[in-house]
């Protein structure tokens, strides 16, 4: 489903073209790769925090390579996956149920009210109509919206002075901070903000010479702990647990 950037040793994105979803990832060799079920993990914390989960139906909108159908599954809850990809839906399919996305209508392929969670990852940048996406998938779930887009409040970004092309995801389409995308889920598409959540935050120069000194477990432990709990709102995904209203 998802076009991803590429990310180099120091968590730029680096591609000039959008590079699809890898069918493999390995997160013991790339943080980042850790960081891509993080915020998985973090989505269900923040649920479960709120809903119990067990024996609820979960439908995951751009399921990728099914890491959310395992995540939630192990959890208690009935998954279903769904992706434009065929071969992410066979994929994904190890996980649980996985069925071929019709993204023009949705709601139509699955019925309103259908599910009472729908999870939606890193998928709604790409899309051309976030507003209406958005709002499908609150009209298909009964009770929760788990939501989660990458942050423009990225502090990589801080020392850039130069707009370059080539460090955004041609697939990106469009991008938020926590309050605008705050604005298009309750302003716009019928949902009520429960809580956010926050996966890990990459401090400038800090995390390089981190990675460096003391290598990848160290540095993960400071930007999901220290440096997250600093910068809680400059991390890697804006993460979002949102009520249906109505």
């Amino acid at each position: 489903m998802r076009a991803e950037a590429t990310i180099d040793e120091r968590g730029y994105s680096a591609q000039t073209a959008p590079k699809h979803l890898p069918y493999e990832i390995d997160p013991s060799k790339s943080r980042f790769h850790y960081y891509e079920t993080l915020w998985k993990r973090v989505a269900l914390a923040l649920l479960q925090k709120h809903y119990d989960v067990r024996g609820k139906t979960l439908l995951d909108y751009g399921c990728g390579r099914g890491e959310s159908l395992d995540i939630f599954g192990a959890a208690g809850m009935i998954p279903t996956g769904t992706d434009t990809d065929p071969e992410c839906v066979r994929i994904a399919s190890r996980f649980g149920k996985t069925l071929q996305l019709n993204p023009a209508d949705p709601l139509t392929q699955f019925g309103a009210k259908s599910f009472d969670v729908i999870t939606c990852f890193h998928v709604l940048e790409h899309v051309p109509s976030p507003i209406q996406t958005l709002t499908q998938l609150r009209q298909i779930a009964r009770s929760y919206v788990v939501l989660a887009v990458p942050n423009l409040r990225f502090l990589r970004w801080m020392f850039h002075r130069k707009f370059e092309l080539a460090f955004v995801n041609e697939g990106h389409l469009q991008g938020w901070d926590h309050w605008h995308f705050r604005n298009l889920a309750e302003r716009h598409c019928g949902l009520e903000l429960v809580e956010w959540g926050s996966d890990a935050t990459i401090l400038p120069i800090f995390s390089d010479a981190a990675e460096k000194l003391f290598g990848q477990r160290t540095t993960i432990s400071l930007e999901t702990g220290l440096f997250q709990k600093l910068f809680p709102y400059h991390c890697l995904s804006i993460i979002g647990l949102f009520r249906v209203k109505g």
